[in-house]
This record gives C-alpha cells, sequence and structure tokens, in this order.
C-alpha cells in the first residue's frame, strides 16, 4: 500500500523545485496543508498532479506577472532626474507604443465636478486623482490609437518619489477650446440651435427618457433611436456644415464599435462630447474623456449600455452593421483583417497596467467580444472594401504598430516563432518587415494609377 500524502508532498516539492519564485512562497507547514486537503478530495493520483500542476502554474504566472510590473517601475524611477525648479510631476506618456518620461508643471485652472482643468506644459487638459480606473484609461488610449480613433493623450502622474498621483488627459491645444458632454450639448442646443423643428424633437424625446433613469430594452428599434438621438444632437448644432456634421457622426459610430470591443461601459450623455473650436472645423467629437469603467454589478458580459438603456451587444453590432455601415466600414476591415496582431498588442498593453487577476479577467472579456464582433461581421454579408481601399487601411494600421513592434518582443505577434533570440534585432526585423510592406504597397498603388 502506497502512502498517497508522501506521493503528493514529493510531486509539490519537485514542482517547487522548477519554479524557484514559487518555492519561497511554501514552508513545509503550507505543503502539508496542501497535501492533506488534496488527499480529502479522494481523487486518483493523476487528476491531483494535475490540480497541483494547473494551481502552481497560475501562482507562477502571476508571480512573473507582478515582477514585470516592479522592473516597470524601477526602470523609471532609475531613469528619471530631480525634478526641476517649477516642475511638479513626472509625466508617464503610452502614447503610440512609446514611452516617454518628461517633467511637467501642472497648474489647476478651474475645478469640475470630475476632475479639474490644468495647464500642462504648453497645453491644457483634465486631471483626475488615483483611482482604480485611471489603469483603463490609459489602456483605452492606446487601443483608440491602434484603432485609428482621436484621443486625448494620456499620462499617468508621479510625484518626484515615483508615487503615483493620478493622471491628466492633454485634450486641448488652447483655452478657447471648450469641452461640451453630450447633456451639455443639449442644453447649448436648446438656448442657441435655430432649427426649430429638430430641436422640439429632441427636447420631447430627451426629457421623456431622462425622467425614467438607465432602463433595459430588449427591442432594436429602440436602441437605434438612441443612437439617432445622439446623430440628430450633431446635426442640430448651431451653424455646422453638412460636412461637419458627417464628420461627427463617423467619429461617435466608430467609438460605438470601440465600445463594443474593449467592453468600456460608460456610454451614457455625461462621458462623451464635443470640442468647440475658434477656427478650422467649428466642432470635434472628443470620445475620450471617462473611457475606462469594463465592468458594472448587474451587467452581464452579453449588455452594455447606449445612452439611456442597457442593451444587448449584439443588437449595438447589428445596428451598426445594417444601418451605419459606410461609417464604419473601414474601421470593421481593418479590426477583422488584423485581428491577430490587434489583440496580441492590447495583450501587451494591458499587462503593463493591470494586476495579473484583472488583467487576465478583462483580456477573457476583450476576447469574448472581439469573437462576437468578428463572428456578426462574417455573417453580415457586408460589402466589401475594394482593394485599393483595403491597402491603403491596412498600411495605415501597419505603420500605427510599428512603435509597438519597435517597444516589445516581436515574436508575440507570430504565433510559429519558436526561438526568441534577440529582442532588439527581432524588433528591427519586424519594422524593416512593415516598411518593405507598405513601401510594395505604394508603389503597386502608383503603378495601378499611371497605367504601366
Amino acid at each position: 500500500m502506497y502512502d498517497k500524502k508522501a506521493l503528493i508532498i514529493k510531486y509539490i516539492n519537485d514542482r517547487l523545485a522548477k519554479l524557484a519564485e514559487l518555492g519561497k512562497k511554501y514552508s513545509d507547514d503550507k505543503i502539508n496543508k496542501l497535501a492533506d486537503n488534496l488527499v480529502a478530495l479522494n481523487k486518483p493520483l493523476e487528476e491531483v498532479y494535475a490540480l497541483i500542476d494547473n494551481k502552481f502554474s497560475y501562482q507562477a504566472r502571476k508571480i512573473s506577472h507582478n515582477n514585470y510590473l516592479a522592473s516597470l517601475k524601477e526602470y523609471y524611477l532609475s531613469s528619471i532626474d530631480k525634478l526641476k525648479k517649477h516642475n511638479n510631476c513626472y509625466l508617464l506618456s503610452y502614447n503610440e507604443g512609446t514611452k516617454v518620461l518628461e517633467q511637467a508643471k501642472v497648474t489647476t485652472i478651474r475645478n469640475d465636478k470630475k476632475c479639474d482643468y490644468v495647464s500642462i506644459n504648453d497645453g491644457f487638459g483634465f486631471k483626475k486623482n488615483n483611482s482604480k480606473e485611471n489603469d483603463y484609461e490609459l489602456i483605452m488610449s492606446d487601443i483608440a490609437y491602434l484603432m485609428g480613433l482621436s484621443y486625448a493623450k494620456t499620462y499617468r502622474m508621479f510625484n518626484e518619489k515615483m508615487e503615483p498621483v493620478g493622471i491628466i488627459s492633454g485634450s486641448l491645444d488652447t483655452k478657447e477650446d471648450k469641452f461640451l458632454n453630450l447633456e451639455e450639448v443639449f442644453s447649448f442646443i436648446k438656448e442657441e440651435s435655430n432649427s426649430f423643428t429638430l430641436k422640439n424633437k429632441l427636447v420631447s424625446y430627451h426629457d421623456r427618457n431622462i425622467k425614467t433613469g438607465l432602463s433595459q430594452v430588449f427591442e432594436s428599434g429602440i436602441v437605434k433611436n438612441s443612437m439617432d438621438y445622439v446623430l440628430d444632437l450633431f446635426a442640430c448644432l448651431p451653424d455646422i456644415t453638412t460636412e461637419n456634421v458627417e464628420v461627427l457622426k463617423a467619429s461617435y459610430l466608430k467609438v460605438k464599435v470601440f465600445e463594443i470591443l474593449t467592453n468600456s461601459l460608460n456610454n451614457n450623455l455625461e462621458d462623451y462630447g464635443i470640442l468647440i473650436h475658434k477656427s478650422g472645423n467649428k466642432y470635434t467629437f472628443a470620445p475620450m474623456y471617462n473611457k475606462c469603467v469594463t465592468k458594472k454589478d448587474g451587467l452581464s458580459k452579453e449588455e452594455t449600455i447606449c445612452n439611456f438603456y442597457i442593451v444587448d451587444k449584439d443588437d449595438i453590432i447589428n445596428i451598426l452593421f445594417k444601418n451605419y455601415y459606410k461609417y464604419i466600414k473601414d474601421i470593421s476591415n481593418m479590426i477583422i483583417d488584423n485581428n491577430v496582431t490587434l489583440y496580441k498588442i492590447i495583450d501587451k498593453v494591458t499587462k503593463e497596467h493591470l494586476e495579473y487577476d484583472e488583467y487576465k479577467s478583462y483580456m477573457d472579456i476583450l476576447k469574448y467580444n472581439y469573437d462576437k464582433f468578428e463572428r456578426l461581421f462574417k455573417t453580415s454579408n457586408l460589402e466589401e472594401l475594394d482593394r485599393e481601399k483595403k491597402d491603403d487601411n491596412n498600411n495605415k494600421y501597419l505603420f500605427r504598430i510599428a512603435p509597438y513592434i519597435d517597444n516589445y518582443d516581436f515574436d508575440a505577434f507570430d504565433e510559429t516563432i519558436e526561438n526568441k533570440g534577440s529582442v532588439i534585432l527581432v524588433a528591427a526585423l519586424g519594422l524593416v518587415l512593415v516598411i518593405t510592406i507598405v513601401t510594395i504597397g505604394f508603389a503597386i498603388y502608383i503603378i495601378s494609377k499611371v497605367g504601366i
């Protein structure tokens, strides 16, 4: 008769011997208690061994992940000088795949309900104090850039001890630029718009729905009306041109795709809006504010929020494809054509911001959303982009990801590579490959134009 507990303890010790970091966390007493619990399960040894493998594999990945986060902080700490006179913080930007630490003077101009309006060196934006959502706001900024969406350049703020003290969205170019969320846009239209018929329709719809609070609906027609309400807001803005309306519509509808994929749930009227400018296009869409809540109590993974309602994600996606495909076809095709690299870069970006359990949970829901979007896209029999437009679309994407390839291990984007070699060499080769592909694509385009 064999001693089951002794065999389990031996297996545990053998596994720990191969996991130096993990072994430090297990005393003899802890190993004995673990063995007792496993014996009590009364399972065959093969199943017990599998349980041990799963447990230690998960813990080893978690330790490795958290060590990586700690090493990032040490790297930043070692690469800074003492704050210069008149500067009061360091700004760490993850913009466009490049991590840049710079000194800054941040001065509060005025206090808003949710955040402070500040000057940042030569620019202007909004400052938020530390919160769990800060990490997601930085992640969302990178994902938006990868998808070709405009967004507020986002920084993490550190004091001289490299302690995080909040984030900043550098969103405004001049003091004259004004941000209005969509509730404020509604009030602005009530006061200033001359489109009386459309304005009355908007007031009636808004006042009827705002009274009920956030409610759940299952009719796609109601969901579409909620989206159309925002599009009508744009059309009702004072002195807006037809071209400006179309630009705002396209920006908003592309952000609906962004929200589905990233599981962004702050999709009510107070959490995105427009910028009003003194020159150029009078109005631009400013979606990248408060895009940080990725889970809410009471919402299943099938559900999201659209302005006034809790809705099914399938409804949003199908409405976008059926009614507004001309506005989102570029971004939709780019997402589908580059699904492997896009998902893997998002994985890398996310890993740099979140603790392991949070990171795994978020990547699981992102994969779920991505698969849903791709499935509905392929079953909708949508019109394909013409070859020339598609190549141009994907070449722009390749240029955007080039900095990420340069900053991360290129092996992460090629599942067929088994031997890693030098990270720097592989990254350089990856960048050369990207540039070569783009050059060939451009050459083909030129040849087709001149008729050679």
